[in-house]
């Protein structure tokens, strides 16, 4: 009996030793010359050459930081991917196809654009096309980076493409093997720092790369979205050159920025900026907080997210999983003592109270609202549940705006528009506040060239009307009037509409009334 106990420990004993000795030969070659890298582990074996516990190596399972099998019920681990671990590698992500002609395609298109990138050849294939597509983003004035699967016209094959939007405009560059959207997925929310292995839930990260060695910081928001065909990809390249954007900057009419100088310089009320998605309704706000801030004045925030910081703001996150929403964060401002307060989004009637609150208790407020027009947005705050008394006693001014692409300078030429835009446009420009006659009538249309990329446009410019809540505008709020006669009393108190607005720089030869049909809708 004695005997077999003490074979058993010896037995034990030597299976401990060839262990240990084989966590310190990783990379000594096999008797049967299989690679040593392709040997599989078990969970055990994987937490003991990390010398680490077993909630933190679920942990890093999770978050994709390791990447393993499951065989069964159970786990196994590559040799090599544990290496890779230890030297803080990413995982080693597998292609079941050819990605070499993509990366051509947005090589190619980086030449023609004279931005050649040659990323270190040490990087894995896919983290080659990665940084490629953020490269290509930047080197064509990006404003957000597409990457989706669909189903092309009379094919039953999907395919994925890869998109830019471009001054507001989608330009698809290059299409991708859908067997390569996964992998290269994966290595995109790597950089992002989400979890890789989670394919069927959103995912919001944050990329920063530089092009080069000493180059430029390129910072992106990821999104990740299952769809039926695969995880799509949304990500937005920030401008990290617009450091302290200001009123000047902002190519306002001078209506509008008159306005706007006013009721930003006062020392209460509440500003509201309005519009879609990406019309530069933060950058506006950015704008009106950075001609305020400064040592003597306390600017408070809360965003979602915090896109850029500056100087002389407290800026304040929402995280909904920490319980931090906006109600809970303006709730604590409002007992930090701050002089001037920006709300990221007026979203439901609880944030519009507070808002207006206080502005009733002495603040400057500014935030934003999604509405077309400027007086739809005093409808919109009676939807929401507000009282017209208050609206009208703490709201000072809306302004609307648009985005709209720019001619490029060195290729645009003369043009006579269509005369169904035309006349179109000539009732706008009368309802909507301008003088017709007095125009230059002096419209372009583009052309392309080298230096806008064939594009014909190049950067964009923003239209945009100021409403003022005065007495007779409160007046007719708290009798009930309609958007439209809300637009017509300030319309004439010298308003100019987004529209008119628009149709005044087509006829200056900024943009194209082709554009702003397109933006506006002049029906």
């Amino acid at each position: 009996m004695a005997k077999k106990t003490k074979h058993r420990a010896a037995s034990h004993m030597s299976t401990r030793k060839s262990t240990g000795d084989a966590s310190k030969t990783s990379h000594a070659p096999k008797p049967n010359g299989k690679d040593p890298g392709a040997e599989l582990l078990t969970m055990d074996h994987a937490i003991a050459l990390l010398k680490t516990t077993r909630p933190t190596f679920y942990r890093w399972l999770r978050s994709g930081k390791l990447k393993g099998t499951k065989v069964g019920r159970q786990w196994r681990f590559r040799r090599e991917d544990i290496d890779r671990f230890v030297t803080g590698q990413g995982p080693r992500i597998e292609l079941t196809a050819d990605i070499d002609p993509f990366i051509r395609q947005v090589r190619l298109r980086l030449e023609e654009l004279n931005q050649p990138v040659e990323p270190d050849p040490s990087l894995s294939q896919t983290e080659r096309a990665a940084r490629l597509m953020i490269c290509l983003g930047r080197a064509m004035r990006a404003s957000d980076l597409h990457l989706a699967p669909h189903l092309p016209e009379k094919s039953e094959e999907a395919v994925v493409a890869l998109r830019y939007r471009v001054d507001g405009v989608l330009h698809h560059v290059a299409d991708l093997d859908r067997r390569l959207l996964a992998p290269l997925i994966e290595q995109l929310k790597t950089m992002a720092g989400c979890d890789r292995t989670a394919k069927e839930k959103p995912q919001d990260g944050r990329i920063m790369l530089r092009t080069e060695p000493g180059g430029d910081l390129i910072d992106l928001r990821a999104n990740f979205l299952p769809s039926a065909l695969g995880e799509s990809l949304t990500a937005r390249l920030l401008d990290r050159s617009l450091v302290a954007p200001s009123l000047d900057r902002i190519n306002f009419s001078q209506p509008v920025k008159d306005k706007l100088r006013r009721w930003v310089e006062a020392p209460w009320g509440l500003i509201i900026v309005t519009g879609p998605t990406g019309c530069g309704k933060t950058t506006t706000l950015y704008a009106c907080l950075c001609h305020v801030a400064k040592p003597e004045i306390k600017v408070m925030t809360v965003e979602d997210p915090v896109e850029f910081l500056f100087p002389w703001m407290i800026q304040t996150q929402v995280d909904e999983a920490a319980g931090m929403t906006f109600p809970v964060a303006m709730n604590a401002m409002l007992r930090s003592d701050p002089d001037v307060i920006m709300v990221g989004a007026l979203r439901d009637p609880k944030v519009l109270w507070l808002a207006q609150a206080a502005t009733l208790t002495g603040h400057l407020v500014m935030s934003t609202l999604h509405t077309t027009e400027a007086a739809g947005a005093l409808v919109r705050m009676l939807d929401m549940g507000s009282e017209p008394f208050l609206i009208t006693d703490t709201t000072k001014l809306i302004v609307a705006q648009r985005l709209v692409r720019t001619l490029c300078p060195h290729c645009s030429v003369a043009t006579l528009p269509d005369p169904n835009l035309m006349r179109r446009a000539e009732q706008y420009a009368r309802t909507g506040g301008l003088d017709w006659s007095s125009l230059d009538k002096g419209f372009r249309e583009p052309r392309g060239c080298a230096k806008c990329g064939q594009l014909g446009f190049a950067g964009r410019d923003v239209i945009a009307e100021a409403l003022e809540v005065t007495p007779e505008i409160a007046a007719a709020l708290n009798r009930g009037a309609s958007v439209d006669e809300l637009r017509t009393i300030a319309v004439g108190q010298g308003m100019a509409t987004i529209a008119a607005d628009g149709i005044r720089k087509a006829a200056n030869g900024v943009t194209t009334l082709e554009e702003i049909n397109r933006v506006m809708g002049l029906r």
